[in-house]
């Protein structure tokens, strides 16, 4: 049966209440975790509120012969955070035929953080030409400060053999690097390539050059598109560049931003607050940004409590962001120990600073707090 018609009759039932029939025939029709299928499957199991259920079907539905279900099945352990047995759902997939390389280099590498595991499967899913995984793996790459010249070369050869994703990838890396002109040229590539969404890495990009008018075509495009960070890219415009008129609609598309749950929206509103003095606010959304994952919002917290005078609390922050793996953190507490007297505790930061990548002139910078250099 076409998936189109799988696809509505499972749209049908699902209206219907029929979670588990729709979600049988939303299996049936999978193609890709990428596709619509998949969003209304995840969609479906969210509004039926049985996971053990659509997880018991999804299994049924693979072992009846529909391979495609185990990558449903898959998608299903991911989002409730099972990633070995999603690997393994994978793993009966690849068995049955479907290629799912790529997709489990991916949990490998954001899931379980295995990298070496992770760069194995990149490496499988580049010699069996999955579409992509040139790109992939040139981002994978990029997230070691010491394979970046590595993966500029992976993301060019992804450039040349016809990939527009890794146009925006390589412009990405170049802002990051502060290479502001060079990213500019590869983010217009890809946007010419039709990649819409270099459109707010190019704002930003456009910023730092002091073109607000370019970037404030780029944002409210991105913005009509709906383009993934376009809202909170937006906000700190306003507040940083916008006109009078928005700088003071800053604080409603924050707002709009936390709403819409974009990551980065606790972290970035709390630094406005904080520019506002409305620190007790600033806090509280540091804290939500550091649950959230944000490790730097550790080191803010900490710099608020010794303003306060708090030092234990402090402390504490300053522990929470080396525990998240930030550097800086660990700089800054160091020099709290410095300043309270207590040099002598600082060498044994020395490990975990060399494990974080701390460098030459960082290594030196804690060698002369502690009266060792």
């Amino acid at each position: 049966m076409p998936e189109e018609v799988l696809v509505q009759r499972a749209d049908q039932e699902a209206a219907q209440g029929r979670h588990a029939a729709a979600l049988e025939l939303y299996a049936r029709a999978w193609e890709s975790r990428h596709d619509e299928t998949a969003d209304k499957l995840l969609d479906l199991v969210e509004d039926w509120g049985d996971v053990e259920a659509s997880l018991e079907v999804l299994r049924s539905t693979a072992e009846s012969g529909v391979s495609g279900a185990y990558e449903a099945l898959a998608a299903l352990l991911i989002e409730v955070e099972e990633p070995e047995e999603a690997l393994e759902a994978l793993a009966l997939a690849h068995a049955a035929g479907r290629e799912v390389t790529l997709w489990t280099a991916a949990v490998y590498a954001d899931e379980l953080g295995e990298r070496e595991r992770a760069e194995e499967w990149y490496r499988k899913a580049i010699g069996a030409e999955e579409p992509g995984a040139l790109n992939d793996f040139g981002v994978f790459l990029s997230d070691d400060q010491d394979r970046l010249v590595e993966a500029e070369e992976v993301l060019t050869l992804a450039v040349e053999r016809g990939d527009p994703m890794a146009l925006g990838n390589l412009g990405r890396m170049h802002l990051e690097a502060e290479r502001v002109d060079q990213a500019l040229e590869w983010l217009g590539r890809g946007l010419d390539a039709g990649v819409r969404s270099v459109l707010v890495p190019m704002a930003e990009a456009e910023q730092q050059l002091g073109r607000y008018d370019e970037a404030r075509a780029h944002l409210t495009a991105a913005l009509d598109e709906e383009i993934e960070g376009a809202q909170l890219a937006w906000a700190n415009f306003c507040a940083e560049h916008g006109t009078a008129e928005e700088k003071a609609s800053a604080e409603g598309e924050y707002l709009t931003a936390l709403q819409q749950q974009e990551y980065g929206a606790h972290f970035d509103y709390a630094i406005f607050l904080a520019e506002q003095d409305r620190m007790d606010e600033a806090v509280k959304q540091y804290e939500a940004a550091a649950a959230e994952g944000e490790s730097n919002a550790w080191l803010n917290l900490a710099l608020i409590y010794e303003d306060r005078k708090d030092r234990r609390t402090a402390e504490d922050c300053y522990r929470s962001g080396i525990e998240a793996g930030d550097l800086q953190a660990l700089l800054a507490y160091a020099e709290f120990l410095r300043q309270w007297g207590r040099q002598k505790d600082i060498p044994d930061l020395y490990p975990t600073a060399e494990a974080l990548g701390a460098d030459e002139s960082e290594t030196a910078q804690l060698h002369t707090l502690a009266g060792t250099a």
